[in-house]
């Protein structure tokens, strides 16, 4: 239980998904009503990518406290049940008059790891290796069946005003040369005059619908009114879709390993390495970077209204900014990812006063 509220205390804070990996469940090892109640105890109150994979044994727990504790389903997005049984499926029906239909949305049953590939970054996902044999398994005993067909359609050319998973290159190649993305510009803009002082800005989920609702109009190159949608968290969350989207994240993956490395800098050198690491960037990453940063400065200057600090800000944007070229981000780099984020964001003016950028 403390391994569990450990790992979510992680994650929770931000945007996060849960791929639940039923198999390996057996009579052994399910947790007892005695643990679920427990767990019920535990699990407080608090207001609240990201994509991290839980073992077996502990779906019951999971809705249990998905449903009981808005801490921790607040800002789950989405939650996978990959290769269900007819005890998953029966257990959901005994709490399923209990959960939201809210939350009941989020919840998606896949058959076979494949069809993981419709819903996240498969690539990134570290896959326990006997669940992989449990999945081939399934597919063997599909010989002498029809097996089940998995379409996978060619990729699609991006629309020549797409913003959502294309590079700041070929946005800059789009629009004219500009360095700020569209997106980005607008959605900056709108909170910078009508949230600054927004309690929770930035940790507040919005509609999933909504959010792609309002991605498909700008890679459509519509315009975007968020009066329409009478919620400030939607650009927020929007802003947050968009770097999380690009192909490469706004800190490069050659910066992964050296953004690790900032907590065995001396304290009272960090903020040197921070910007020794900034600027080593490519031009268009330094300058769309320093307009995100100067922009969450101000935000954190605000924390008295809104109560989103540097540390809170770099909690919810660390992961959004930068991860590794292959599989997730482990526990362990959470410390200095966000460490890296909050000294950015604290010492924005020292780290990025001695570089001028063309067009900038």
């Amino acid at each position: 239980l403390r391994y569990l509220k450990y790992t979510l205390d992680q994650y929770v804070e931000n945007d996060y998904t849960i791929v639940y990996f039923h198999y390996g469940l057996k009579s052994l090892n399910k947790p007892s009503l005695k643990w679920l109640q427990t767990a019920y105890k535990e699990f407080d109150r608090k207001y609240v990518s990201k994509i991290f994979v839980l073992p077996s044994m502990i779906f019951k727990s999971l809705l249990t406290i998905s449903f009981s504790f808005p801490r921790y389903k607040k800002n789950l997005k989405a939650l996978y049940v990959v290769h269900p049984t007819n005890f998953i499926k029966i257990l959901w029906n005994i709490f399923k008059p209990l959960i939201s239909h809210k939350f009941g949305k989020k919840i998606t049953y896949l058959n076979y790891l494949s069809d993981l590939r419709e819903h996240l970054k498969y690539d990134q996902l570290n896959i326990p290796q006997e669940v992989i044999r449990h999945d081939e398994n399934l597919r063997g005993k599909q010989k002498g069946k029809l097996p089940p067909v998995v379409k996978v359609p060619p990729p699609r050319p991006p629309l020549p005003t797409q913003q959502f998973g294309v590079s700041l290159q070929y946005i800059k190649d789009k629009n004219k040369g500009e360095l700020i993305p569209p997106v980005m510009k607008e959605t900056v803009s709108y909170l910078k005059r009508k949230g600054l002082q927004v309690e929770g800005l930035f940790r507040r989920s919005a509609s999933i619908q909504t959010i792609k609702d309002v991605q498909k109009l700008y890679n459509q190159g519509k315009s975007v009114n968020f009066d329409d949608y009478h919620d400030i968290h939607i650009p927020a969350v929007i802003l947050k879709t968009f770097l999380r989207e690009l192909p490469q994240p706004l800190l490069t993956f050659e910066c992964y390993d050296h953004i690790l490395g900032i907590t065995s800098v001396e304290s009272s050198l960090r903020v040197t390495r921070c910007k020794q690491i900034i600027q080593g960037l490519p031009e268009h990453n330094y300058v769309v970077l320093k307009y995100l940063i100067c922009f969450l400065h101000m935000v954190s200057r605000e924390s008295i209204y809104n109560r989103m600090t540097a540390s809170s800000l770099a909690c919810v944007f660390g992961l959004n900014l930068i991860w590794p070229s292959k599989g997730t981000v482990s526990l362990s780099a959470l410390v200095p990812l966000n460490l890296f984020t909050e000294l950015l964001i604290d010492f924005y003016t020292n780290i990025f006063n001695s570089r001028t950028v063309p067009g900038e």
